[in-house]
């Protein structure tokens, strides 16, 4: 496929020209005898955008003189339409570009419009967005809940590699998300991922590809079976020889997206709009030192948790601690608990 300059390089050597365009002042008229005039002897003319596009005298001439060969039109300049000097034309197919618009369908065709923008203002799923991937309802039924979790993760898990340029995301859908169609959930870790850190404004459409411009790959796995949980998504950012790993699902009635991992450490802390990660020496005391040093800041505490596999790491001293809070943790706190003996790392992250 090539990229033309213009329209005349397009008339010059195309077999078969399609009108896909909308219609203004500017585009009335666009397929007009000086048009024709720079096509190919019987090139072929297909409208399925607006009728006012091409002129019909215009084109009628062509299709006398066999300069066009033939037309396919779905659109017309009035609709719905009974009489059109083209209709009798062997070489003409039309088709109604009003299939749909019965009483009934016009009705119900509002009401979903009515239901997708509710859905879109409450940050729900939207299942008939176009330039999307197409999911089936029922899949949506299942994977909406997972969309806002898999964007805090995205957004997390590049939290943690924080300076550093992230190469890959390696996305892990277990348990009955697996068994559908789990695109739009990737497509939310790249949202999550890459928000607040492009020029552009991020939406479902645009995101994959400004990944890949940026050369950041996505590899996603499904495994229908997930331990202690009946649904996990995790996300690794690789960053060269840097790995962070985020793994949560969503909880209770309302789906609540909830934290099960970070730092190699689980948890189970349900997640809020700011959220700071410590990794510390196990020692007494650490969890007062963080809540005092929040305190005098006049930062208030939501949710903590602290993981620690003992059993599986005997030998390791360090912990991590998981704060949730109502506003976010400035980098001059964050920096003032970092200074304090015992503490080797900390990151905060806004997942509103």
């Amino acid at each position: 496929m090539e990229k033309a300059e213009s329209s005349d390089d397009v008339y010059a050597v195309a077999d078969f020209i399609t009108v896909h365009l909308p219609k203004t002042p500017e585009t009335a008229g666009w397929l007009d005898a000086e048009a024709f005039s720079k096509m190919k002897d019987g090139v072929r003319i297909l409208n399925v955008a607006r009728g006012p596009l091409i002129n019909d005298d215009d084109l009628k001439a062509a299709l006398d003189s066999g300069k066009v060969a033939g037309a396919a039109l779905d659109v017309f300049p009035s609709e719905p339409i009974t009489d059109y000097p083209l209709f009798g034309y062997s070489n003409v197919v039309v088709t109604p570009h009003l299939g749909a618009s019965t009483a009934e369908a016009t009705d119900r065709a509002g009401y979903q419009a009515a239901e997708q923008v509710i859905a879109a203002l409450k940050g729900e799923s939207v299942s008939t967005a176009v330039n999307i991937p197409s999911i089936p309802s029922e899949d949506m039924a299942v994977l909406g809940p997972f969309l806002p979790l898999c964007q805090s993760l995205g957004k997390l898990a590049m939290g943690l590699v924080e300076g550093s340029s992230v190469d890959r995301f390696e996305v892990e859908f277990l348990g009955r998300i697996a068994e559908r169609d789990v695109r739009p959930l990737g497509i939310n870790v790249l949202l999550g991922a890459l928000s607040g850190r492009t020029e552009e404004d991020l939406n479902a459409v645009n995101v994959p590809g400004i990944a890949k411009e940026r050369g950041i790959e996505v590899v996603e796995t499904t495994n229908p079976h997930a331990r202690d949980f009946t649904d996990l998504v995790r996300v690794t950012a690789v960053a060269g020889d840097k790995r962070a790993r985020v793994v949560g699902t969503t909880l209770g009635h309302q789906n609540r997206p909830h934290l099960l991992e970070a730092w190699d450490q689980r948890f189970n802390l349900q997640l809020e709009g700011h959220i700071t990660l410590l990794y510390y020496r196990d020692l007494p005391g650490m969890i007062g030192k963080v809540g005092t040093a929040l305190g005098e800041a006049g930062i208030n505490v939501i949710s903590a948790a602290v993981g620690h596999q003992r059993d599986e790491k005997p030998d390791d001293e360090h912990a991590v601690m998981i704060v949730t809070t109502d506003v976010p943790v400035p980098d001059d706190v964050l920096a003032g608990i970092l200074a304090s003996e015992g503490f080797v790392a900390g990151r905060s992250v806004a997942l509103d």
